[in-house]
């Protein structure tokens, strides 16, 4: 359902936050490299996040219609069928 560059984009972020605290015990908590690598794990993540929530959001939107599509279809079945059960009902009508 997602596409590989949203979970690879997601997958990036995720580690790069998981790497912080590493990196922080390492660098220090204030230096440079600390914030960048959390800053940009989380600029990342979000990315990945929101690229995500719209292609699920899109891909709900379509399966709703294709749902309301198809419940239609049932519905004018169900209708034909009735029809057809009435005319067969009704004495003299030949099958058509």
């Amino acid at each position: 359902m997602l596409e590989l560059e949203t979970l690879l984009a997601f997958g990036l972020g995720a580690g790069l936050m998981a790497l912080a605290p590493v990196v922080a015990a390492v660098a220090g908590k204030d230096s440079k490299i600390t914030g960048a690598v959390s800053g940009t794990g989380r600029s990342i993540t979000k990315q990945g996040l929101k690229i995500g929530l719209v292609v699920a959001n899109k891909t709900s939107s379509a399966v709703k219609g294709i749902s309301r599509g198809l419940a239609e279809v049932g519905e004018s079945f169900t209708d034909v069928l009735a029809e057809a059960k009435a005319d067969l009902a009704q004495p003299g009508k030949a099958a058509k």
